[in-house]
C-alpha cells in the first residue's frame, strides 16, 4: 500500500473533505471515487459507505451556500461514489478483472435501459443541447454551428455511456494501484479480459448493424469497446512484461491517445482486445502468437 493511501485511510475527515471538495471539479472527480474505492479494497463497503453519506452532506451544504444546484450535485457525488464501492468490493472480494466485467455491463445495460425510456434518444439528446447551446450562446458562447447538433445528439447516449465506464475504470485502477501497490495492480491489469460474456454481446451487436436498429446498436458498441480498448493495453503490457520492453515504451503507446491519431489507435486497442478475448493472444512458450 502506498504511502498516500494510508496517509488517507488514517484521517476520514480528510478523505471526506477532499471527496466533497474535488468533486465539482471535472478533471478530479475521479480521484474522488478512487478514494472510496481505495477505502472500500482496505476497510471494507461499511467505512466506504459512512464516508459517502458524510460526502454527500458536505456536498450538498457547500452547494447550496454558494447557491449551486445542490440536489443535482449531491445526487451525481453519491451515485458516482456508490459505483465506486461496488466496483471496489468486487476487486476486494473477486478480482481487478470482474470489477472491470461489472462496470462495463452496468454501462451497457445503462445506455439500454435509457435507449428503451427515451423511446428516441436522438430527439431527447437534440433537445439538451439544444437548450445548453441557447444559455451558452446568451452568456456570449458561440458553439459553431447549429447543423452539427444533430448529428452530435446521435452519438451523445454512446458518448456519455462509455465516457462513464471509463471514468468508473479509472477510478477503479487508480483506487486499486493506491490499496494494492503498483506491482500488484500491473499484474493484475496485464490479466484483464472480457470474457466470454462480452464477447458474445460484442457478437450480437455486430450482427444487429445489419439491422434497422443500427443508431442504437451503434451506442452499445461504443459502450462494449472501453472494455475491449482496456483489454487491447492489457495485451500489449503483457507482452511487454515478458520481452522486458525498455522502460520508457509506454510514451510510443499512450502520447498517441492524446492526439489526432487517438481514435484510429483506440479503434485498432478494441479490435486487438477482441482477437485477445477469441483466440488468446497471451500464450507462453510454443504457443506463444
Amino acid at each position: 500500500m502506498s504511502g498516500l493511501a494510508d496517509w488517507l485511510l488514517e484521517r476520514r475527515p480528510v478523505r471526506v473533505v477532499l471527496m466533497a471538495v474535488l468533486f465539482p471539479m471535472p478533471l478530479l472527480a475521479v480521484a474522488t471515487a478512487a478514494i472510496v474505492a481505495l477505502t472500500t479494497m482496505a476497510r471494507g463497503w461499511r467505512h466506504a459507505l459512512a464516508d459517502i453519506a458524510a460526502g454527500v452532506t458536505l456536498v450538498a451544504v457547500m452547494t447550496a451556500l454558494a447557491q449551486g444546484f445542490w440536489l443535482q450535485l449531491s445526487l451525481g457525488a453519491g451515485l458516482t461514489w456508490l459505483l465506486a464501492l461496488l466496483l471496489g468490493q468486487l476487486r476486494r472480494s473477486g478480482s481487478l478483472n470482474l470489477a472491470v466485467q461489472v462496470a462495463v455491463l452496468l454501462g451497457f445495460l445503462g445506455a439500454l435501459v435509457f435507449t428503451v425510456w427515451s423511446r428516441d434518444p436522438h430527439a431527447y439528446w437534440e433537445d439538451v443541447l439544444r437548450d445548453f447551446g441557447e444559455r451558452l450562446r446568451a452568456a456570449g458562447i458561440d458553439l459553431g454551428p447549429s447543423e452539427l447538433m444533430p448529428a452530435a445528439a446521435q452519438l451523445m447516449t454512446g458518448v456519455m455511456s462509455a465516457s462513464a465506464v471509463a471514468s468508473s475504470l479509472g477510478a477503479l485502477f487508480l483506487g486499486t494501484w493506491w490499496a494494492a501497490g503498483s506491482d500488484v495492480f500491473r499484474a493484475e491489469f496485464r490479466e484483464l479480459r472480457m470474457g466470454r460474456v462480452m464477447g458474445l454481446l460484442a457478437a450480437v451487436m455486430g450482427a444487429l448493424l445489419l439491422t434497422s436498429l443500427r443508431p442504437s446498436v451503434d451506442d452499445l458498441l461504443l459502450v462494449l469497446s472501453v472494455g475491449f480498448v482496456v483489454q487491447g493495453l492489457a495485451v500489449i503490457h503483457w507482452h511487454a512484461a515478458r520481452r522486458q520492453w525498455p522502460r520508457w515504451w509506454p510514451l510510443l503507446l499512450y502520447m498517441p491517445l492524446v492526439s489526432a491519431v487517438g481514435v484510429t489507435e483506440m479503434l485498432l486497442l478494441a479490435l486487438l482486445g477482441l482477437l485477445d478475448n477469441g483466440l488468446g493472444l497471451r500464450r507462453q512458450g510454443e504457443n506463444l502468437v
